[in-house]
């Protein structure tokens, strides 16, 4: 029988009136359509259904203990219309603040190349499927401002850190949602912990130096096409969320590990692991 994995974290901001929530990510609902991928396959690891099961076994338990699903990106693997009929029926009835990810804006896994041209269009089919805004959106749970902005290709527009600002002005404590982690050496040397001290790849990072990715892509000239180049608005936006006293923490997906790391200021990130491989992370707020 499977069962979900819960990872109990407590993350103390000084608030007075403590809030607890699930956060999951990475769940790859792939329902084909007329076209066949076997997408499931990638994700159901040998274990046919388990996709379907754990994403139900985590709603059912965030509406036992009546917990809001902060969920930071690819609840769906691509853009078919069977994946939708699932997000509509099955999601839509759930408590939950979004944060878009990659997948949410692929039509066909490895069809073209995913510029932001490519993504433009596709979120426009996407995004009527989900309840709040996928390019920027904020709510309030107890004292605490959860904003979830879309850095699913890793790039932030002037407009959404514009928005983020606008956000802090409020005066609230934020807790930030995305799908991408930033990069900082001691996140990733938390994710090379869980692998024995292996070399992590920073190119799923957004706000890699060039340098380092450099350096990892001379080792590794097969993934030279994941290198990332952010323009000013994106590096604007990660140098405001890593030293901006307002966001407290930030929750992220993306790479399929469960982590709980940090930035070089010290502030709090945590990464959800796939909830398709059964993940998911109850953390209270202090």
């Amino acid at each position: 029988m499977r069962e979900l994995k819960i990872k109990k974290t407590t993350l103390k901001i000084g608030i007075k009136n403590p809030i607890t929530f699930i956060h999951t990510s990475d769940t790859h609902i792939a329902h084909d359509d007329e076209r066949v991928s076997n997408r499931a396959a990638v994700f159901d690891a040998c274990d046919p259904g388990r996709i379907e099961d754990y994403f139900f076994k985590t709603v059912e338990y965030a509406k036992e203990k009546g917990y809001t699903i902060v969920h930071t990106g690819d609840l769906i693997d691509f853009t078919s219309n069977a994946c939708f009929d699932f997000v509509d029926k099955y999601f839509n009835d759930v408590d939950y603040i979004y944060a878009a990810g990659n997948h949410d804006f692929c039509h066909w896994v490895g069809e073209a190349k995913e510029d932001l041209a490519y993504k433009w269009e596709q979120f426009k089919v996407t995004a009527p499927h989900f309840k709040n805004n996928l390019y920027f959106y904020s709510r309030m749970i107890g004292e605490v401002n959860f904003v979830t902005l879309d850095n699913s290709y890793s790039r932030i527009t002037y407009g959404q850190l514009d928005a983020l600002k606008a956000e802090v002005a409020k005066g609230h404590p934020i807790i930030l949602c995305m799908h991408v982690p930033l990069y900082s050496p001691a996140f990733d040397a938390e994710i090379s912990k869980k692998h024995g001290g292996k070399e992590i790849a920073p190119l799923y990072n957004m706000g890699v130096p060039e340098d380092i990715q450099d350096a990892y892509i001379a080792k590794h000239p097969e993934v030279a096409h994941h290198k990332q180049i952010l323009d000013e608005a994106s590096w604007a936006a990660v140098d405001y969320i890593k030293n901006e006293p307002a966001i407290k923490a930030l929750l992220v997906g993306h790479r399929h590990e469960e982590v709980e790391g940090v930035l070089e200021n010290g502030k709090p990130q945590i990464m959800a692991h796939g909830t398709f491989s059964g993940y998911i992370r109850e953390i209270t707020v202090e």
